[in-house]
């Protein structure tokens, strides 16, 4: 308490408060000043952007009047008929000159006749020299033309000097006499000085001052009006880039020189009912220079508000202080208490509200203080006695605590027993498939110590050939599966069929934790299956081929190939010939689960309908329900209640024998096990749009329950005093299931005891 109060240790209110308003209102101005300068600056750069960009389209202007200018006044001596029709050079150079005497930007003016031969300029100039091989005047015999920037070359030296060398712009014109004969090409050099005179009008002596610069680019990027370090030769900028577009406008953009300018951008003769040159008008500034009486501003705008910013601190630091003042005085009274210096009571203060209300609740917390210090102190001295009396109760059940595990780890060793001498290895693995319990009995089977398992994974144990064997039950069953399955593979340098369960173990929350795995050799049963089957492979073989025979005599016989026989004997022949049948029927049977077995039974895959595949299996049939007074019907695709319509369109892909082998062996158990007068149904019902199922329905005595699990077991029959055994061999179930699933489909029933069976398949339908 008092270590809390000692004088220094914190901050003074009246500090925070100061340095706290004065920062804000610091802050503030800096952040207006930064606002207004931002907006300020973004404001003169789109001020002297708008001058660039209008003074390129002045520029553009300009030049397209002139260009319009010079392609009337061509247009008017071609039409003029002292021109056409003259009779005499002189007339025609009189006309000429004059022309050049109202627009002095016309260096040249000159008539050349068919053959390219001057017949009368300005001057007399080049009277007399072709000019057939120039393109003003090739260009010019096509019809009227206006040439790109370029040289004086046969005038260069007979036109006045003058200090830029002298470049030419072309305009020509062809001439027709007014009968229509061809008379020649006018053609006129206006000199570039002209384009001169338009920049430096256009640049008043402000634009002057800050080094604005107007360029004009050919098409091919080279400047033909600019700064002399930059005439003649070529640039490549985005503002050429974009005039060439045919926009115009203006950007900020770094030149060649690596100074960041302005530059507005506009593109001449665009959208001209006359021929006219594509020049690129660029008109750039340095950005410093444009933005310097911006810059200036910034820093008038910068002394003015730091002075604010001074002067708001200033009575903001006054105010600080004169708000502090009251909580001052109860901070001084705070302190007094906490060191005991005085027992006196904290002051109220009478001055703002908030202190006012600060007084009146430290007044009411110190005397609750005082009251739970009495409190305190009655509570600690009846603390020990409370304290033997938990201890004793700790101590007590500790000792219960103690008695449970002893118990729990006899019934352990107890159950550890029992797992160990069980033939079976018994283990447990968490999630990540770790051993945490294994059984003693896996040091008997593999002679591996069961110590050596704890803590290692499935993975590292049994091997990854062995593991990918079984990965997928382990992720069955850490899904909340129990799986059971068999299998064989090496395992510790043995090889080992077995058979595992595996059961997953839950928490509380019923979240998977692991699972319990046991798993058993079944090495003998293994042989003595193989044994089996291979005894009765043997058997089936030796006894079909003269059961053939004895069955095809029984049939001769029976037809009376023989010769008459006594009726006794007839009699004595079908009943011979029905039990030939049935064990015949037995043979195949046996023989189609020796070729699944061993992977060899064949399938002869064909596209074909449903409806017709399945008509064709109760056609065939129908001679054996009627022996039992039993009708067959056809119901097509239940699903919907169309009879045909839906179902003609299923096609499906199987092998059509061993389908009818299976929808027969259906029918022939429905029909058998059906009530006399009844009917057996086939349906057929679409599963979306990829699979088909059907159903064959009895009216029967139905399965009882407690033969479902072995309904499609080998060799299983239905031995219940209520159930008449009908004949067969117990094997039809078990071959149809197995032929389905090859043909990628699954075999299931639904039966209710007394009421009647219902089996069905499923079949993928032909894409």
């Amino acid at each position: 308490m008092i270590s809390l109060f000692k004088r220094g240790s914190r901050t003074r209110l009246s500090t925070l408060l100061t340095g706290g308003v004065t920062v804000i209102v610091i802050v503030t101005v800096l952040s207006v000043l930064a606002l207004v300068d931002h907006f300020a600056n973004n404001y003169a750069q789109r001020e002297a952007e708008q001058r660039l960009r209008q003074l390129s389209w002045q520029m553009r202007d300009e030049l397209n009047l002139v260009m319009q200018k010079t392609v009337g006044d061509a247009q008017l001596l071609s039409n003029l008929d002292h021109v056409k029709n003259a009779q005499s050079n002189n007339d025609i150079r009189n006309i000429l000159e004059n022309l050049q005497r109202t627009f002095s930007a016309y260096a040249w003016i000159g008539l050349a006749g068919p053959d390219g031969t001057v017949l009368a300029s300005t001057q007399g100039l080049l009277e007399g020299q072709s000019v057939s091989q120039r393109p003003w005047f090739q260009q010019g015999q096509k019809g009227i033309y206006f040439g790109d920037y370029h040289p004086a070359l046969l005038l260069e030296k007979q036109l006045p000097y003058a200090n830029d060398p002298w470049r030419f712009v072309d305009i020509a014109i062809p001439i027709f006499r007014s009968d229509g004969s061809y008379r020649g090409v006018i053609g006129a050099h206006l000199s570039w000085h002209w384009v001169r005179n338009i920049a430096k009008t256009l640049l008043v002596p402000a634009d002057k001052q800050y080094a604005v610069e107007i360029m004009i680019v050919r098409s091919d990027g080279t400047v033909i009006l600019g700064p002399k370090n930059l005439e003649e030769n070529k640039i490549n900028v985005a503002s050429l880039t974009a005039s060439r577009k045919g926009k115009s406008g203006a950007i900020e953009e770094v030149w060649a020189d690596g100074e960041t300018y302005l530059t507005g951008y506009a593109l001449s003769g665009v959208g001209q009912n006359y021929p006219a040159v594509n020049w690129s008008i660029l008109v750039r500034q340095r950005k410093d220079t444009a933005m310097a009486a911006m810059h200036n501003l910034e820093r008038e705008i910068l002394l003015l508000g730091g002075i604010l910013g001074a002067v708001l601190a200033f009575f903001a630091a006054i105010l600080a202080r004169k708000i502090s003042s009251s909580l001052m005085a109860l901070s001084a009274s705070i302190e007094a208490h906490g060191s005991k210096q005085t027992v006196a009571p904290i002051p109220i203060i009478e001055g703002f509200y908030e202190a006012h209300l600060l007084s009146v609740t430290l007044t009411e917390m110190v005397q609750k203080e005082e009251q739970y210090l009495k409190k305190i102190e009655h509570i600690n001295a009846s603390l020990e006695s409370t304290v033997i009396e938990r201890t004793s109760e700790i101590e007590q059940k500790a000792r219960q605590l103690e008695i449970a595990l002893e118990h729990q780890h006899q019934t352990q060793k107890r159950l550890q027993a029992v797992t160990d001498n069980l033939p079976s290895v018994i283990t447990f693995m968490d999630k990540q498939e770790r051993y945490l319990f294994v059984n003693e009995y896996v040091t008997t089977e593999f002679g591996i110590p069961s110590d050596y398992m704890i803590g290692k994974t499935l993975r590292e144990i049994v091997g990854e050939k062995f593991y990918a064997g079984i990965a997928p039950y382990v992720q069955a069953v850490l899904r909340g599966e129990m799986v059971s399955f068999e299998g064989e593979g090496v395992l510790n340098k043995r090889y080992y069929f077995f058979q595992s369960i595996y059961v997953p173990a839950r928490n509380n929350a019923g979240e998977i934790e692991g699972f319990y795995a046991m798993t058993f050799d079944i090495a003998d049963r293994k042989r003595i299956e193989a044994i089996k089957n291979e005894f009765v492979s043997t058997v089936s073989h030796e006894l079909r081929t003269p059961l053939t025979s004895i069955n095809g005599a029984l049939r001769l016989i029976d037809s009376g190939i023989a010769g008459d026989i006594p009726t006794k004997v007839k009699e004595l022949t079908t009943v011979a010939m029905r039990n030939a049948d049935r064990l015949l029927r037995l043979i195949n049977d046996i023989l189609d689960m020796e070729k699944f077995a061993a992977g060899k039974m064949e399938f002869n895959y064909r596209i074909s309908p449903l409806h017709l595949l399945i008509q064709d299996a109760i056609s065939t049939n129908t001679p054996y329900a009627e022996q039992f007074g039993i009708q067959l019907e056809y119901v097509a695709n239940a699903t919907d209640k169309v009879e045909t319509a839906e179902a003609a369109v299923v096609m499906v892909r199987v092998d059509i024998d061993k389908f009818n082998q299976v929808l027969t062996n259906l029918l022939s158990n429905a029909i058998k096990f059906s009530r006399s007068s009844g009917v057996v149904k086939v349906r057929t019902s679409l599963l979306g749009s990829d699979t088909v199922k059907i159903i064959v329905e009895d009216n029967g005595c139905g399965i009882p329950a407690h033969f479902h699990d072995r309904i499609f077991k080998k060799f299983s029959q239905i031995n219940d005093p209520d159930h008449k055994v009908k004949g067969g061999t117990g094997l039809g179930l078990n071959i149809s299931k197995t032929i389905i699933e090859h043909m990628g489909g699954n075999m299931g029933f639904h039966s209710e005891a007394g009421i009647g069976s219902q089996f069905f398949f499923t079949i993928p339908i032909a894409k």
